[in-house]
């Protein structure tokens, strides 16, 4: 006997995984389009400082934010996507129902670790609020407005999965 069902053709179940997917399609094109853009910052660098023998600080500094955003905004994904970091030495011995209210447990508090961030995020970028970077001069609340934004994204991606069955594979 499998875990319980849960009705995905409810309304609520609907919206959330709807909103989730349209989240998650923007999330990936963002990423794909930030990697392009750091590697392209990388290349500038060394091609500045070892061929034109002038080394550039700017593309360090955008670097450092591109950075920060496609990591942040790719652990958001993993949530969706559930490659989360997850230890499943304990789990895997459980009973297959044991597992399913493990993954719903382990399910709530990620969705509250967005709930966290956006919080923490939201103080951080009032905090640094009128800052500016040292080479770039953008305002340093670009650097940290992905914390909040991840924490929305989590949140999205968490209730989502609260809302529909655990996936077959998750369960294993």
């Amino acid at each position: 006997m499998g875990p319980p069902i849960i009705a995905t053709h409810l309304p609520m179940a609907y919206m959330f995984e709807k909103v989730s997917k349209w989240c998650a399609r923007i999330t990936v094109v963002l990423v794909v389009g930030l990697s392009i853009a750091l590697v392209l910052c990388i290349l500038i660098s060394i091609f500045f400082r070892y061929v034109v023998e002038y080394a550039l600080s700017w593309p360090e500094e955008l670097s450092m934010l591109l950075f920060a955003w496609l990591v942040i905004l790719g652990g958001s994904l993993g949530v969706r996507e559930g490659f989360h970091v997850r230890l499943t030495v304990i789990i895997d011995r459980f009973p297959r129902r044991i597992r399913y209210g493990l993954n719903r447990i382990i399910t709530v508090v990620i969705t509250l670790f967005g709930v966290v961030l956006v919080y923490a995020g939201q103080d951080l970028v009032t905090r640094t609020a009128g800052h500016l970077s040292a080479t770039i001069e953008y305002p340093i609340v670009l650097l940290y407005y992905p914390v909040p934004v991840c924490g929305v994204l989590i949140i999205i991606h968490g209730v989502s999965h609260l809302f529909k069955p655990v996936k077959e594979g998750l369960l294993r």
